[in-house]
């Protein structure tokens, strides 16, 4: 508990001197103020605490309820110690990400210990920066979930009894009910793990190896635009249930038609979504890109103007990606009812050694996954099928959904 304390208390002063010049160390000694050599010393003092403490954060404890957050050692920084970034923290502690190496922080003899804490956060930043380079997945899901377990217990809400009734004068106010559901949403983690020989350590600078770092960032961010995808797809249960619906084309012979696609549309807004975008492999995206609709086409010249209230998307957004189906499907999805990610441990970074081949060895791992929201929230178009044999499941029935009167009437 005193290593805590005095943390904090070095901490704090060094948080007042850093905020009197707005985040960063003051090149000379100012009367009254801590100085930058007294400001490096505390820094590299309390790192191993600091990091310590930055993983308890992102890995979060079951025990205690708390949740995992995805917290980044900058972010940490500024409001631990004032740093106004990271640049603000290697200049004061005299690193030069453009000429010092992994190496050097980690064994030269002058090397203060604090230093060898700051590595695994400087490969970290690194990664995460690779993560959010162009993902896909934020735009299909409704929001981000920190949980405190891998296995997650989903709730599902049911309506279906808590209708309005039309009430006489003097009568009861009848009471609905509304059921609640659950459903089991299983977490995975997952990893990339990058080996590093002691040449690359000792000679490429900070700024170059972390190039490399950061492409693992984008390979996971791949992977998890992937799992997003066939979690639409699929669902998150094991059995299938939660599976997308499939509905076919008006005539399979003449592929896909701006009709199929303004009949999903109608339906799905009919029901309360309205699809924010399109998602398939390359082939259906030539069908659909080839459409005269999607091409510039006026339509006909009219006498008068029909102004549809029932809400059809003016623009929709298009993702093509290898983990749709690489023929035929095409997926509308409501990136606001559709999906939500669920996150019991952040991003979190290990290193490890093997002496006799003089590797070093990375890893980077999560533990995270997909769970679906609404299931209509999602359609798939099938050119292959006909829509007289694969129309609307009965739970997408828009004529259910609207004709809702008062009980009584």
């Amino acid at each position: 508990m005193s290593t805590i304390l005095n943390f904090d208390k070095r901490a704090a002063e060094v948080k007042a001197g850093l905020i009197a010049f707005e985040g960063k160390a003051p090149e000379v000694d100012v009367e009254g103020k801590i100085s930058r050599s007294r400001i490096a010393e505390y820094t590299l003092v309390d790192m191993k605490e600091a990091v310590k403490q930055v993983n308890q954060l992102r890995s979060g404890s079951p025990i205690n309820n708390q949740r995992a957050l995805d917290v980044s050692f900058g972010a940490f920084i500024k409001q631990k110690w004032g740093y106004a970034d990271m640049a603000s923290l290697y200049d004061t502690l005299g690193i030069n990400p453009g000429g010092t190496t992994i190496e050097q922080l980690m064994t030269m003899p002058e090397t203060p210990e604090g230093y060898r804490w700051l590595v695994p956060e400087v490969i970290r930043e690194a990664i995460r920066l690779g993560l959010r380079r162009n993902p896909i997945y934020p735009s299909l899901i409704a929001a981000e979930e920190s949980v405190t377990q891998p296995t997650v217990i989903m709730p599902s809400v049911n309506l279906s009894d808590a209708m309005p009734t039309k009430i006489n004068e003097a009568e009861t106010i009848p009471v609905g009910t509304v059921d609640f559901g659950q459903k089991t949403v299983k977490l995975n983690k997952y990893g990339v793990g990058i080996k590093v020989t002691d040449e690359v350590l000792q000679y490429v600078s900070l700024n170059l190896i972390s190039v490399f770092f950061q492409d693992a960032g984008v390979k996971m961010n791949l992977a998890l635009d992937t799992k997003a995808i066939l979690t639409l797809i699929n669902g998150d249960q094991p059995d299938g249930s939660d599976s997308c619906a499939v509905i076919g084309v008006n005539n399979t012979g003449d592929g896909f038609k701006y009709r199929d696609m303004l009949r999903a549309w109608i339906r799905l807004s009919r029901i309360g979504r309205l699809p924010s975008g399109i998602l398939s492999n390359e082939s259906p995206a030539l069908d659909i890109l080839e459409l005269p609709e999607f091409k510039g086409f006026p339509g006909d010249t009219t006498k008068q103007r029909l102004i549809v209230k029932t809400p059809i998307p003016a623009s929709q957004d298009y993702w093509i990606h290898g983990a749709m189906p690489a023929t035929n499907q095409i997926m509308l999805v409501d990136g606001s009812s559709a999906l939500i990610k669920l996150n019991a441990q952040a991003l979190r970074v290990e290193s490890d050694r093997i002496v006799e081949r003089q590797i070093n060895g990375t890893y980077a791992t999560m533990t995270t996954g997909f769970a679906t929201l609404f299931r209509d929230a999602r359609l798939l178009i099938d050119k292959s099928v006909a829509f007289s044999d694969a129309g609307f499941p009965s739970w997408m029935d828009a004529g259910a959904f609207e004709n809702q009167n008062f009980k009584n009437e």
